[in-house]
């Protein structure tokens, strides 16, 4: 007849897990396989989901019916799955979940499984291996759903009424046996002889049979002692029957003298009280009883425990006492709590991330009176910070973030929202309720600004003190059915403009920058395609000594639009630079450059290089094998850099300056004066040349400020055996003044502006 099983919760489930280990081991002591011993009703009709699993490759070689409505799958579907399409974790995070099991000396693992429709299940894996009858090791699989509550009692005593028949099935063998010896004896008392035989043949196998049994029970209870559950019986007066050796080391107690005593005995009377209370409840209702109890453990530590107490029935199936199963969650309990505050926050941070910063936002409107109310979301992104990450270490960067935060979030109100969206980008969530909106939008507006004062002033860190400007972006809303992605981007557009402003301020959101930000995707297409169509020309502007000769000559870039005519560098060097085109379009520079020079071996040639190309990786070898490739001569090479790319990381500038130095190329200091300068890093580089900024020329010489600071620079350089060019030079009298002060390279449109490279070369006599 066949016995018809209740669908088991994940809490009954786990005296399943215990009976169904004792049946492995049973099955494995007498060596028969898994199956032969769990026959198909078994395995199609127990409530708990089981599968069999190939371990190597994952695939999912049987499954019951109990696994389908669990997981939503039919069962073929289940068993041409791979179990990696069913759990929610990847390969790496299954793999960290089996050591953490195995440092835990755990027998089970804790997955998130999806089921069919796309729900996530916690679940608990116990497994075993088998052999199946063509000698292959698999992996028998029972899995056991966490986040039930409610356990069925009748699970229970299935589980405890199919173990009690097999122990009476084989307890009726034995006393068939011991029958069959009798009526032997009787029939055959004529052969003494004979009976004596067989007397002592029975008694040499009964003697064999305790021997097993005996093997069998020290096994049991080793498996009862491997189990890391406290698992403990009592009989209906609250009378401990016995435990496992977790138990027992629990409450600081031998297994066997633990026997007998009550818990009283082992606890304070309160708890002693609240746990006799609970064994009562199932002494009286013959029921499973769950709780979740934090616990103080003998160690000092407190430990959530997830505590069972069920029906403990003899063989008879006659009720006897309480069995109790207590399991340390405490780590999952933690694993998810973490999960969930990964869910809505920032790691580094602890701020709303993006997620919660959406849900708070929906909350906050819904609240809001429109017309009545203006609401701001802002963009604050830090400016330079991928620089400074780089030079001082991601985890000075992160420090710089967590203080940034934390000076951001003091200076919120009631039902506003700071979040962190991911690298240097915070997000903030302003509400301004006022009926004069002309007033309100003020308000907001010096909040803005008082945002972006907090993030200018310094940052101590330890002994270190750094600085880092802000732009911000940002949309102002009076009325309340704009999507959160429209809003964010409307933002973004706004931080757009701030950055183009020059960066270190804030821009509010205008329908007119849309079409800034359209124009420049729109040239950010046409400058992929001026590349790839051979639409730059190189421009060369020279450069002059003072005997009036042109010694050299800078590289410069020009865009030939077919459309649009020349259009400027200005317009399309910081996008090249932002977009990462600068690779290209820097290569095509600096070879066009190196092929000039075979020709004009009179002339020196510079080239400037930016901050994303210098930093590239394969600079330096993209640098050497130009160079193998046109035959140019390095030596009449400069390169012109900034101050800012080499002060903000500057080991790895150093390292592959001496590199390409060691190639003969000669390095130029641009725009000096503008930046970082320093004496240090000026005699640590290997600087050959500095060049005055133009901004410095430009009051020459009447502007005794420049004038001083020019001075200055030509100290610094003598002291320094750089020589020095001087950029922007227009007038006569600024090349004299430069003259008087021993500044005798120039650079400017007193000597030329800058024109083709064919034209101006054209004039100059090749070798």
């Amino acid at each position: 007849m066949a016995i018809k099983l209740f669908p088991l919760s994940s809490k009954t489930s786990i005296f399943l897990v215990v009976i169904l280990a004792l049946m492995l081991l049973l099955t494995q002591a007498v060596g028969q396989s898994l199956a032969s011993q769990l026959p198909a009703r078994f395995f199609e009709e127990y409530g708990a989901p089981m599968l069999v699993i190939e371990p190597h490759s994952g695939a999912i070689r049987q499954a019951n019916q109990a696994a389908s409505v669990f997981y939503g799958y039919s069962v073929k579907q289940l068993e041409s799955m791979n179990i990696q399409q069913i759990n929610a974790l990847d390969i790496d995070d299954v793999k960290l979940e089996r050591e953490l099991a195995e440092q835990e000396n755990r027998n089970y693992f804790i997955f998130p499984h999806r089921t069919a429709a796309g729900e996530i299940r916690t679940v608990e894996v116990h497994s075993w291996p088998l052999k199946s009858d063509k000698g292959e090791t698999l992996l028998f699989s029972v899995v056991l759903d966490i986040t039930g509550k409610k356990i069925a009692e009748a699970s229970v005593l299935e589980y405890k009424d199919r173990l009690e028949k097999l122990a009476e099935t084989r307890y009726q063998q034995l006393m068939n046996t011991q029958e069959r010896i009798n009526q032997i004896r009787w029939l055959t008392i004529l052969a003494q002889l004979l009976v004596i035989a067989l007397l002592v043949w029975n008694i040499l196998n009964r003697r064999k049979a305790e021997k097993k049994l005996r093997e069998k029970t020290t096994m049991l209870e080793g498996l009862l002692n491997s189990i890391p559950d406290m698992i403990f019986f009592k009989d209906k007066q609250g009378k401990y029957l016995g435990s496992n050796a977790e138990f027992a080391s629990f409450v600081n107690q031998d297994s066997n003298l633990l026997v007998g005593k009550t818990d009283f005995n082992l606890f304070t009377e309160s708890l002693a009280k609240q746990y006799r209370t609970i064994d009562q409840q199932v002494v009286d209702s013959r029921e499973v009883i769950h709780t979740e109890e934090w616990t103080h453990f003998p160690d000092g530590s407190k430990r959530l425990l997830d505590k069972l107490k069920a029906p403990l029935l003899d063989i008879n199936n006659e009720f006897i006492g309480v069995l109790g199963i207590s399991r340390d969650i405490t780590e999952r309990y933690q694993h998810e709590q973490r999960i969930k505050f990964l869910a809505f926050y920032d790691p580094l941070t602890n701020l709303p991330n993006r997620y919660l910063f959406q849900e708070k936002l929906t909350e906050i409107t819904q609240q809001l009176t429109p017309d009545a109310s203006i609401m701001v979301i802002a963009i604050i992104d830090l400016d330079h910070f991928k620089n400074m990450n780089d030079a001082l270490g991601h985890t000075k960067g992160d420090e710089l973030l967590v203080a940034f935060s934390l000076r951001l979030n003091n200076l919120l109100k009631d039902n506003e929202v700071l979040a962190r969206f991911g690298g240097d980008e915070f997000v903030l969530l302003l509400i301004q309720e006022d009926t004069d909106l002309t007033q309100a939008e003020q308000l907001l507006e010096q909040r803005l600004q008082g945002f972006q004062d907090a993030l200018s002033q310094p940052v101590r860190l330890g002994e270190s003190e750094f600085l880092l400007g802000s732009s911000l972006g940002a949309s102002f809303n009076t009325q309340f059915n704009k999507s959160f992605t429209d809003l964010l981007k409307e933002a973004d557009i706004a931080l757009y403009a701030a950055k183009e402003a020059g960066r270190g301020t804030w821009r509010r959101f205008k329908p007119s920058m849309q079409r800034q930000v359209e124009n420049r995707f729109e040239l950010e297409g046409e400058l992929r395609k001026a590349l790839d169509n051979q639409q730059l020309r190189l421009y060369l502007q020279p450069k002059t000594n003072r005997d009036g000769i042109i010694y050299g000559t800078e590289s410069l870039v020009r865009w030939e639009h077919p459309e649009k005519g020349l259009i400027p560098p200005d317009r399309f060097i910081s996008l090249a630079e932002d977009t990462g085109m600068i690779l290209p379009l820097g290569e095509w520079v600096l070879k066009e450059t190196l092929l000039l020079m075979k020709h004009y071996p009179q002339l020196t040639f510079a080239v400037n290089i930016s901050p994303r190309q210098f930093r590239n990786p394969g600079f330096v070898s993209l640098v050497r094998h130009l160079i193998d490739e046109t035959e140019a001569d390095p030596k009449r090479l400069t390169l012109e850099v900034t101050e800012g790319l080499l002060i903000t990381d500057f080991n790895q500038s150093s390292k592959r300056m001496l590199e390409l130095q060691k190639l003969g190329i000669s390095f130029s200091i641009d725009d000096f004066g503008t930046g970082y300068s320093s004496l240090s890093y000026l005699k640590k580089l290997p600087i050959n040349e500095l060049k005055i900024d133009r901004s410095f020329v430009d009051g020459l010489p009447d502007d005794s400020s420049d004038a001083l600071l020019v001075q200055t620079m030509m100290a610094v350089a003598k002291h320094l055996e750089l020589s020095v060019v001087a950029e922007g030079v227009e007038t006569q009298e600024q090349q004299a003044y430069l003259y008087s002060v021993g500044c005798n390279l120039h650079q400017g449109y007193f000597y030329g502006k800058p024109e083709p490279a064919a034209q101006l070369l054209a004039r100059l006599p090749k070798a």
